[in-house]
């Protein structure tokens, strides 16, 4: 019995060509400053408990 792999090997060649194609400079990073902005107020309370928990159990 013999497993046929050339999905599987087709979509990994597929996947690695675009990431050897991809170029980041044609990116848009405008929009990234408002979503910090609007998720800040959620994601600093978050971190400030992390970053407490870590020091008081591993001295970060």
């Amino acid at each position: 019995m013999s497993v046929d792999t050339t999905g599987i090997q087709e979509l990994i060649l597929t996947i690695l060509k675009a990431i050897a194609t991809f170029d980041i400079k044609t990116l848009d990073f405008d929009y990234l400053g408002v979503v910090l902005t609007m998720i800040a107020p959620v994601w600093n309370p978050i971190w400030a408990a992390v970053n407490e928990f870590l020091h008081e159990y591993f001295g970060f």
